[in-house]
């Protein structure tokens, strides 16, 4: 084909593709960036925000008036953190998780240790809601990756079964597995940073971690939540005395 055959609209086509390409990418590498600042700096921020004031809540528990505001607060920041989360992977390009957490893990956790002595199963309740606010997703995925990882890496652990359950007024998530269990539980170690960061994940969700050595041997892990966690609205504000 000669150049006679070329008319100037294809030519400028041609010519603008690098051009276009460049800027779709410049584009997408300032959303990422934009992405990792707004994580790194202000949901670190808040998530902070919202262990304090549970910790201070439990130190103010018989002052009902303190107990209210603070809730308030809570929910607050809680629901700025699933819009900023929202934001976040939409920013990425990356899909949340709180349309189908079991499907995330099984997809982005269980196919890690496929090829590994580990066998992980998982376990669906029934009553397991649908769909988790953003934050209560990223949280809780968060935590059964930890406790794999340590089943794993420090536990030897050859089974693990990760089981999600819901009753009336609880979600519940359980990490089981047959390894040797954790050291400290008996007062012989200090407690681990992953621990510590799995606890601190549950308190900022108003939940709790539980962790304890099964008698056969083996860890179970436990976050249990209030059904306060899967709702996503903010609470009235509370009179002023």
């Amino acid at each position: 084909m000669s150049v006679a055959d070329f008319n100037v609209d294809q030519v400028a086509r041609v010519v603008a593709l690098p051009e276009a390409d460049g800027a779709l990418f410049e584009s997408y590498r300032i959303r990422r960036e934009l992405a990792r600042e707004l994580h790194d700096e202000v949901v670190q921020t808040l998530n902070t925000v919202l262990i304090q004031t549970r910790i201070f809540a439990q130190e103010h528990q018989k002052d009902k008036e303190v107990v209210d505001h603070l809730a308030y607060v809570h929910t607050s920041v809680r629901d700025v953190l699933n819009h900023l989360r929202q934001i976040l992977h939409d920013l990425s390009g990356q899909p949340g998780l709180e349309t189908d957490l079991p499907l995330a893990v099984k997809q982005g956790l269980l196919t890690r240790f496929a090829n590994t002595r580990l066998k992980v199963t998982l376990t669906v309740g029934r009553s397991w809601p649908s769909q988790l606010p953003p934050e209560t997703g990223i949280q809780l995925y968060r935590i059964i990756q930890e406790a794999l990882t340590n089943a794993y890496q420090h536990g030897g652990a050859r089974n693990a079964e990760v089981d999600f359950r819901a009753t009336a007024n609880m979600i519940v998530c359980t990490i089981r597995d047959d390894g040797r269990g954790i050291a400290w539980l008996d007062g012989s170690s200090p407690i681990g940073m992953g621990i510590l960061g799995m606890k601190e994940r549950a308190a900022a969700l108003g939940g709790v971690l539980t962790i304890r050595n099964r008698p056969r041997g083996g860890t179970a892990v436990t976050a249990s939540f209030s059904k306060e966690a899967t709702q996503w609205r903010l609470k009235h504000r509370p009179s002023a005395s």
